[in-house]
């Protein structure tokens, strides 16, 4: 009976090995051999069995058989070992998954951070070596081949830092990862191969181990080229602005002596006999006055000066007119049938004296000075090129041209020529090209210039072709009275004095004085329909001219007005029209100017 127990639970126990074979299989997913290994023991158990048949077919001995208890030694020690190499295969199987898991994870930052390379539009350089040997790098950082030693040369990009070019072994790459710097606000000049220079703010830092020490780096740059250029220019427009300010007060003030003066000068012109003496001295003394009248002139124009009478014109005829008048050796190759441009012809005019004495003076050899006109459109790329002292939008535009072969301009100078005051030579004011910028700032136009010292400079101003736009018409007065009465105000008494006595005996007008726009406003409430005309100063104490001008029209729609000033307003005249005003007479003037200006808004030759 007990070797019957015995075989029955060695049975039993070759079954259960055979189970756990199973499971291990699961588990170590070697299939076949743990397969095989099973099938092993299930023979084993059935061999077991038929051995038991064939005892109980020949009977049970009576004591225990030796061999059968080996056998359950044996499939006790098969179950034993099925069940460690269980625990031995689940170990490894969890650690498997931990490592697969973090394969998995690992993968997923790795990818992570590709993407964020990949779509940072920063250049962005990794190195995994102290030696930059192996660098990662993203787009932006690929096009520079900077930091990679097998392709920096090739390509030709250059690093600069005060005009010296870096090694290799100076990149802020290279010495975060070899030296372990940290580094922030690094500026240094990008020099491309085709010589383009741009400025990149660096950062780096170094990437060590868990002891500590080094075995790599990070790098990124920041391009602060645009925001450098746009605190330069708003620091210049700054700049402007207060010396407009200043100027623009300063203007003012000798534009109202200058235009007392001019007014006197005139009748005292008209009052002495052509034969005598007094008229050379008149003559000398008004020559004199003009000359001081432009110097306060180009003063206003270096501030953006205003447009005084815009017309709707063609270029080369302008050119050709202000060539004439200076009299000048000069190549033309201007085209004639250019669209009409909405310019100021005094200051075209003006802007073509400027620059073409500018190139005399540089031209000391007296080589072959152009000046040409012609269409052009400008593109983002033509931007890009040259020196433009204040930049301007791409579009259409009238060129006017003027090129000379002398000294040239150094890049030091260059960004410096159109500041106001500011001369290369001993002699001149250094308003010249200060005053043009601020003509053709006011033309929303711009100036670009290219020079090579040793071998000249060429200037183009570009005007803005306003395909549709027309210049901006007085409004029409028809209701004329015969009386012809003139309200006067003006704060500088000698002026309003002249004034009034220029109006009275020289064009036959009746005038009441006011000496500010308050007083000018109290006088017209006690009789609107008594005046014909107001002419008002833009600035005087107590109350402007606009605003007396506003009131006055509240009590008679319609009133004819005309608005003085001898302040650089960007665009006074089109302001003093959108205010109602008839037009503008800007300071100084003189007495033909102020004749025209009343035969306009009167609507009749005055005598």
């Amino acid at each position: 009976m007990i070797n019957l127990l015995v075989i029955l639970l060695s049975v039993l126990l070759q079954i259960a090995a055979a189970a756990f074979a199973i499971r291990v299989n699961r588990i170590a997913g070697r299939r076949l051999v743990w397969l095989l290994l099973s099938g092993a023991l299930v023979l084993m158990a059935v061999r077991r069995l038929m051995v038991l048949e064939d005892l109980v077919n020949r009977g049970l001995p009576d004591h225990l058989l030796s061999y059968e208890v080996l056998g359950l030694l044996i499939s006790a020690m098969l179950l034993a070992g099925m069940i460690l190499v269980q625990d031995v295969f689940r170990s490894k199987a969890v650690e498997a998954a931990r490592l697969e898991e973090a394969r998995i994870q690992a993968r997923a930052e790795a990818d992570k951070l590709t993407a964020v390379m990949a779509a940072t539009p920063i250049p962005l350089w990794i190195s995994e070596d102290p030696a930059c040997q192996l660098v990662h790098a993203n787009p932006a950082a690929s096009r520079l081949h900077l930091m990679a030693p097998a392709t920096r040369q090739a390509q030709g990009f250059i690093l600069r830092q005060n005009g010296r070019d870096l090694a290799l072994d100076e990149m802020p790459l290279q010495r975060a990862a070899r030296a372990g710097e940290q580094i922030h606000d690094l500026p240094l000049d990008l020099v491309s191969p085709d010589g383009e220079v741009r400025r990149l703010m660096f950062y780096a830092t170094p990437l060590r181990d868990l002891e500590g020490r080094l075995h790599g780096g990070v790098c990124c740059a920041v391009d602060i080229t645009d925001s450098r250029r746009t605190e330069e220019a708003l620091s210049k427009a700054q700049k402007m602005e207060s010396l407009g300010m200043l100027s623009g007060g300063i203007a003012h003030d000798f534009n109202n002596i200058f235009q007392s003066m001019t007014a006197n000068l005139e009748m005292a012109q008209a009052s002495v006999p052509e034969d005598s003496k007094s008229q050379g001295y008149l003559l000398r003394l008004k020559a004199g006055l003009d000359r001081a009248s432009r110097l306060s002139r180009d003063i206003l124009y270096s501030s953006g000066g205003d447009l005084r009478r815009p017309e709707s014109l063609t270029l080369g005829p302008l050119v050709a007119e202000a060539l004439d008048r200076m009299g000048l050796p000069v190549l033309r190759d201007l085209t004639g049938d250019l669209p009409v441009i909405l310019v100021d012809p005094l200051l075209v005019s003006r802007v073509v004296e400027g620059l073409v004495t500018n190139a005399l003076e540089a031209d000391s050899a007296m080589g072959a000075i152009r000046v040409r006109t012609y269409m052009r459109t400008l593109t983002a790329t033509d931007l890009s090129s040259g020196h433009w002292p204040e930049a301007i939008e791409p579009g259409l535009y009238a060129v006017l041209e003027v090129s000379d072969q002398g000294h040239g301009i150094d890049g030091a100078m260059l960004s410096r020529i159109f500041d106001p005051f500011f001369s290369t030579r001993d002699l001149g004011r250094g308003l010249g090209l200060a005053a043009a910028l601020g003509i053709v700032r006011g033309h929303r136009g711009g100036i670009q210039v290219e020079s090579i010292p040793d071998v000249g400079s060429v200037f183009r101003v570009h005007f803005p072709a306003p395909e549709g736009q027309v210049p901006t018409a007085a409004p029409t007065v028809v209701d004329l009275h015969a009386r012809n009465v003139v309200l006067l105000a003006d704060d500088e008494l000698d002026l309003r004095e002249v004034m009034a006595e220029m109006l009275q005996d020289w064009f036959g007008l009746e005038v009441v004085s006011a000496a500010d726009g308050q007083e000018a406003l109290e006088v017209f409430t006690q009789r609107p329909e008594a005046f014909d005309l107001v002419i008002l100063d833009a600035t005087m104490p107590r109350m402007g001219g606009v605003e007396a001008f506003r009131a006055m029209q509240a009590l008679r729609p319609g009133l004819p007005g005309i608005l003085c000033s001898g302040y650089a307003l960007p665009v006074s005249r089109d302001q003093a029209i959108a205010q109602g005003f008839a037009d503008f007479l800007k300071k100084p003037f003189t007495s033909a100017e102020l004749e025209v200006l009343l035969d306009r808004v009167m609507g009749a030759r005055l005598k």
